[in-house]
C-alpha cells in the first residue's frame, strides 16, 4: 500500500537521493547524469514556491513530486493552472504505477486549491509517461509559455481525469 506525506527540509537528502537515483536511470550517458543531477535537486529556500509530496511503500520512500500550489500559470484558457515540477520514481519502482499515483495525489491536492489543470514541462523521455496518464501534449503555439522558443516537451492534464485516472 502507497502512502502520500507532504515533505519537510529535514527529508531533503532523501528526495535528493532519489532524484539522483531516477536521474541515473534516464536513457543518458552518466556524465550527463552527473551535471543534470544537480540543477534537478532541490534545497530549503524551494520550499518557499514549492510542495514536495514523498510516496512511500512501507517505510521505504519510493517517489517524490514537486508542484508548485500558489501560483496559477497564465495563457490561453489555462487560467487556474498549477505547475507539476518535477516527478520522480526510485528505479527499483518504476513500471509500478508509482508515477501515477503520485500525478493522481498531485491533481487531488490541486483540487483543494481551486486548480483545474495541471502544466508539465517533460524530459524527452518521459513524454510517453504523461500521454499514458492523460496529458495532452501542447503544440509551440499553444498554452502557457508558448512562443517559438517554447520548452519543447509542455503537457496540460485536467486535474479532474488525473483526479479518476
Amino acid at each position: 500500500m502507497l502512502s502520500f506525506a507532504r515533505a519537510e527540509s529535514v527529508d531533503l537528502d532523501k528526495i535528493n537521493a532519489l532524484i539522483v537515483a531516477a536521474i541515473g536511470a534516464w536513457p543518458i550517458s552518466a556524465r550527463l547524469s552527473r551535471l543534470a543531477a544537480l540543477p534537478l535537486s532541490y534545497d530549503a529556500v524551494d520550499f518557499q514556491d514549492f510542495e514536495m509530496v514523498l510516496c512511500y511503500k512501507a517505510a521505504a520512500e519510493i517517489g517524490v513530486a514537486v508542484w508548485q500550489p500558489d501560483a496559477s500559470i497564465q495563457g490561453d484558457n489555462y487560467n487556474q493552472a498549477a505547475l507539476l515540477h518535477g516527478l520522480y520514481v526510485a528505479p527499483s519502482a518504476q513500471g509500478q504505477g508509482i508515477g501515477r499515483a503520485l500525478v493522481k495525489e498531485i491533481a487531488q491536492r490541486a483540487c483543494q486549491c481551486q486548480r483545474d489543470i495541471l502544466y508539465v514541462r517533460a524530459e524527452r523521455f518521459a513524454v510517453e509517461f504523461f500521454r499514458r496518464v492523460g496529458g495532452r501534449q501542447l503544440s509551440s503555439h499553444e498554452g502557457p509559455e508558448a512562443g517559438p522558443q517554447a520548452f519543447p516537451h509542455r503537457f496540460v492534464m485536467t486535474v479532474a481525469d488525473a483526479v479518476s485516472a
